[in-house]
């Protein structure tokens, strides 16, 4: 695109809505590398109606440009009933990565659409705020691979901080909560260190398989981790005996 001077907004904003995909390309740069805030709301406007994927991600990236600007159309489209709106301005909100967008994302976190939560763990990951960890952490185990290991990412942004809600989760009555907390407690690797004595004694947990995702995890913790799976390659579950002698061996 040849960046031209010559534009004005409304120009701008009627190009956003053209049916020629590379009209609607070349507005949305322009009004990003221009910063043109009076089309804030164009924008937003456009987030959830964008069927070109190039075209919505540059819609994305020049409403982050304008951001405080279009802040206002941003948080009315949090509470849209329409939950590609409702997950295009938790994208956006994502990139821009703001503290104090924490209180308007909380929601979204427990939002019954899957595309509009994973988006809104990533933003709440993003917002840095410890107060969202609890809101995540109610969230471990549902939805499909997808959505979980967007969570898991979630809160390896987080790091140690997200550690305490993730142990707590080990105790959970649901082995599939207690897995998702297990494996993602193994992908912060090195900030999980605290984790280590919880992890050893849910290699002891009544589900074989939250037993062989707490020993892997264990496995890619610190040396705080060495001691316990020296001691399970004696367990009486063969697998995870097995898995701790390849661990220890691989770590010596």
């Amino acid at each position: 695109m040849t960046h031209n001077p010559t534009y004005t907004t409304d120009l701008l904003i009627r190009e956003l809505s053209s049916d020629d995909l590379a009209a609607r390309f070349d507005a949305a740069s322009l009004i990003g590398i221009d910063q043109v805030t009076d089309a804030a709301d164009a924008l937003v406007a456009r987030l959830g109606v964008e069927t070109d994927c190039q075209v919505r991600e540059r819609v994305t990236w020049a409403t982050v440009r304008v951001i405080d600007a279009a802040l206002p159309g941003l948080l009315d489209a949090l509470g849209s009933d329409e939950p590609a709106v409702r997950m295009q301005a938790a994208h956006v909100l994502s990139k821009a990565a703001r503290p104090e967008f924490a209180e308007h994302l909380a929601p979204l976190i427990a939002d019954a659409d899957a595309s509009v939560a994973i988006k809104a763990y990533r933003a709440a990951a993003n917002t840095g705020d410890p107060a969202l960890i609890p809101l995540l952490a109610d969230r471990l185990g549902d939805g499909d691979h997808h959505q979980t290991d967007a969570l898991t990412n979630a809160f390896r942004t987080l790091g140690e901080a997200g550690v305490g809600a993730l142990v707590a989760a080990l105790a959970s009555e649901d082995a599939g909560v207690r897995h998702h907390a297990a494996e993602t407690l193994g992908h912060l690797g090195l900030d999980a260190d605290a984790a280590a004595e919880a992890l050893a004694t849910a290699t002891q947990d009544t589900d074989a398989e939250v037993r062989l995702v707490a020993t892997t995890a264990l496995g890619q913790l610190g040396e705080v981790a060495d001691a316990p799976l020296a001691e399970l390659q004696a367990s009486q579950d063969a697998v995870v005996a097995a898995v701790a002698q390849a661990l220890v061996q691989r770590r010596g």
